[in-house]
């Protein structure tokens, strides 16, 4: 009986030490698992900033409304919710987060996800015919390379998640390449589609790593095979990704493409490029360093990588120098010309995001070179008399060499993450969530945090409509000089006098709906008066106010507002103007029948009444969701019937 325990158990000892080790890399969050992950010299984190409000927001609108928010009512003024890749509406893991408390979710989410990340790394050095030990080596490396710690720290869950899955998609292509087959290829596909679900900026990195890897394992790369199923793998993998990845893909383009980001430049789109001298940072590790500039992988790998180099290796050598030169930006010339040549180039921000592919190879390359140290490097160096007692040690290399590497990383993994605890509401926000009717706020030095559960016209998102940035530049007196992922945008670290000098346009919040102001500074515009002081943060009220509908020469009362529906009833004859962001899929009806919507302001939605009383109905049923989920659910039947029946 207890060995047949035993024998059930061993499967799950090495995903076991994977989460143990996972916890020690993220000893901050398993020490406080209810806290939140920041730089430990920083002061924001995504993860608090985006991801939190939104499992918060889809939370609440399950339990209050019995809905899918389709509509993202937070910030901007509103804008799509289904369409925006960080709202988690389709990665599954992130469906824990609707049980789960938060952020303890997220947390738990991190340990998992390292784990998952070494666990993939090992079972891909072990079909590349690594003995255990070099393997467990590579993979230790990969779990807790500082790049993918710094990047928790920062917040940045979707950009983790899908890093994570990266060794899994090498390992299922590596069998879809060698021995082809639908099923192979299939299964290829659906991982790239998760990665798409998780972080759509880094299923472009793994696609191209996975076009390169591909063909590294064909000829004239390596050596001719018979492949039979070589087509249908392909063939597999490609159709089974784009179907899967449509329920997001399809409304993903519809939403950048009438987004601010369509038109990056050069300059916008090379930020944060990876400065020369970080290349050091190889060597020297940047302690408590930017995690986008974080190229340390530790000295032993790095060292071990030099080993590693050799026949058959030249792949991973290539894509760490590829992934250096990618990472440098705008300090380098590839990534200019690949912006001029390749179209759509100018939506991916951040080149230093190809360097997790620079780690990668390190981690794989060191698992090698531990192993060629082990098998080759040692026994020749025991032919020498001097050293012929060597080959004794050698049973305790691959464990000196994973505990040196362990405590290095664990050093620099410290200085890179800090928990903290998720800050209290401020006074600010509770009055105003305390005060009747329903309206909008708008603070200019931020000084109302996201996740207040309140309606916002600013906020941060890299996705924002063309259109409402535009509206809320004007209204705000914050002119948009390019780019921004934060409307209003501003110039200065210190958002508390950022925009001190922006005069609101009154009226304009007004059409917005925004009825409150906050701000850490004076705002001398005389239709917003001063009602509440907290401290700093000084409190306005928007004489010039509209409520959330209005009817030219009428009236308009809100009955019922929903994320994805809204009732109203109001009198004509006139034009029912409502104070929420036109956008493909709102439609609107007048006593039952269907009524043409109209822009009004070049934002806002509009519909015309006859005269007396009527009963008005929104709804918002995109038809590219409705596309794209039709697309995705034949995918995941075909995807069953392919591991069901083909070879």
């Amino acid at each position: 009986m207890a060995a047949n325990l035993r024998s059930r158990a061993a499967p799950l000892l090495i995903p076991a030490a994977f989460i143990f080790m996972a916890c020690l890399f993220l000893w901050p969050l398993t020490l406080h698992p209810n806290f939140v992950p920041f730089p430990a010299r920083g002061q924001y984190s995504d993860l608090l900033i985006t991801h939190l409000p939104n499992a918060g927001y889809l939370r609440s609108a399950l339990t209050r409304y019995g809905q899918v928010p389709l509509w993202n009512a937070q910030i901007f003024a509103g804008q799509p919710f289904f369409a925006d890749p960080l709202a988690g509406l389709w990665y599954p893991p992130d469906w824990l987060l609707l049980v789960l408390p938060l952020p303890l979710g997220f947390n738990l989410l991190f340990i998992l996800h390292l784990a998952w990340a070494g666990y993939g790394l090992l079972r891909f050095l072990q079909s590349e015919g690594l003995n255990r030990g070099p393997a467990l080596l590579g993979a230790l490396a990969f779990a807790g390379t500082p790049k993918l710690i710094a990047h928790i720290g920062a917040g940045h869950v979707s950009l983790v998640f899908a890093v994570a899955w990266t060794p899994w998609l090498l390992l299922a292509l590596k069998r879809a390449a060698v021995g082809g087959g639908l099923k192979a290829g299939a299964v290829a596909g659906s991982l790239l589609a998760l990665i798409f679900l998780a972080d759509v900026r880094w299923a472009f990195y793994a696609g191209v790593l996975s076009a390169a890897f591909w063909l590294s394992r064909l000829a004239p790369f390596a050596p001719a095979r018979a492949r039979p199923g070589g087509w249908p793998a392909a063939h597999g993998f490609a159709v089974i990704c784009l179907m899967l990845a449509a329920g997001l893909a399809l409304p993903l383009a519809q939403f950048t493409l009438r987004s601010s980001r369509e038109a990056l430049t050069l300059e916008e789109a090379a930020a944060f490029s990876l400065p020369w001298r970080y290349l050091l940072g190889l060597v020297i590790p940047n302690v408590g360093g930017f995690h986008e500039w974080m190229t340390y992988a530790g000295v032993i790998p790095l060292l071990l990588a030099g080993l590693g180099l050799g026949r058959g290796r030249w792949f991973w050598a290539l894509a760490a120098l590829a992934a250096a030169a990618f990472a440098l930006g705008s300090n380098f010339g590839l990534f200019p010309l690949l912006f001029r040549l390749l179209p759509g180039l100018g939506f991916l921000r951040v080149p230093p995001r190809a360097w997790f592919i620079a780690a990668l190879a390190v981690c794989v390359l060191a698992a090698h070179g531990a192993q060629r140290l082990r098998d080759e490097i040692i026994p020749r160096l025991a032919q020498r008399p001097l050293l012929a007692r060597l080959p004794a040690c050698a049973p305790f290399l691959i464990p000196a060499l994973m505990f040196f590497t362990l405590a290095d990383l664990l050093r620099v993994d410290s200085t890179l993450l800090t928990a903290r605890p998720l800050p209290e509401q401020v006074p600010a926000a509770e009055w105003l969530a305390a005060q009747p009717g329903q309206f909008r706020v708008y603070s200019p030095s931020y000084s109302l945090p996201p996740g207040d559960g309140l309606e916002h016209v600013d906020g941060v998102n890299p996705l924002q409509l063309a259109a409402a940035a535009k509206f809320v530049a004007a209204a705000s007196g914050v002119p948009a000089n390019g780019y921004s992922v934060t409307l209003p945008s501003f110039t200065t670290d210190d958002l508390s006098s950022a925009n001190a000098a922006a005069v609101p346009v009154a009226a304009l919040l007004g059409e917005l709906n925004v009825k409150y102001i906050a701000a850490e500074f004076a705002i001398d515009q005389p239709q917003l008066v001063l009602v509440q002081t907290f401290g700093r943060t000084r409190v306005y009220e928007n004489a010039a106010y509209r409520p959330r509908a209005w009817v030219e020469d009428g009236r308009a009362l809100v009955t019922f507002w929903s994320p994805n529906r809204i009732e109203i009833t109001a009198s004509g004859p006139g034009r029912l103007i409502l104070s929420e962001v036109m956008y493909p899929g709102w439609q609107a009806r007048v006593d039952g029948a269907p009524a043409p919507l109209e822009p009004v302001d070049g934002l806002l939605r509009g519909v015309a009444l006859p005269a007396g009383e009527h009963r008005v109905e929104f709804d918002f049923r995109p038809a590219v969701l409705r596309a794209g989920l039709l697309v995705t659910g034949a995918g995941l039947l075909a995807l069953l019937g392919i591991l069901r029946w083909a070879a």
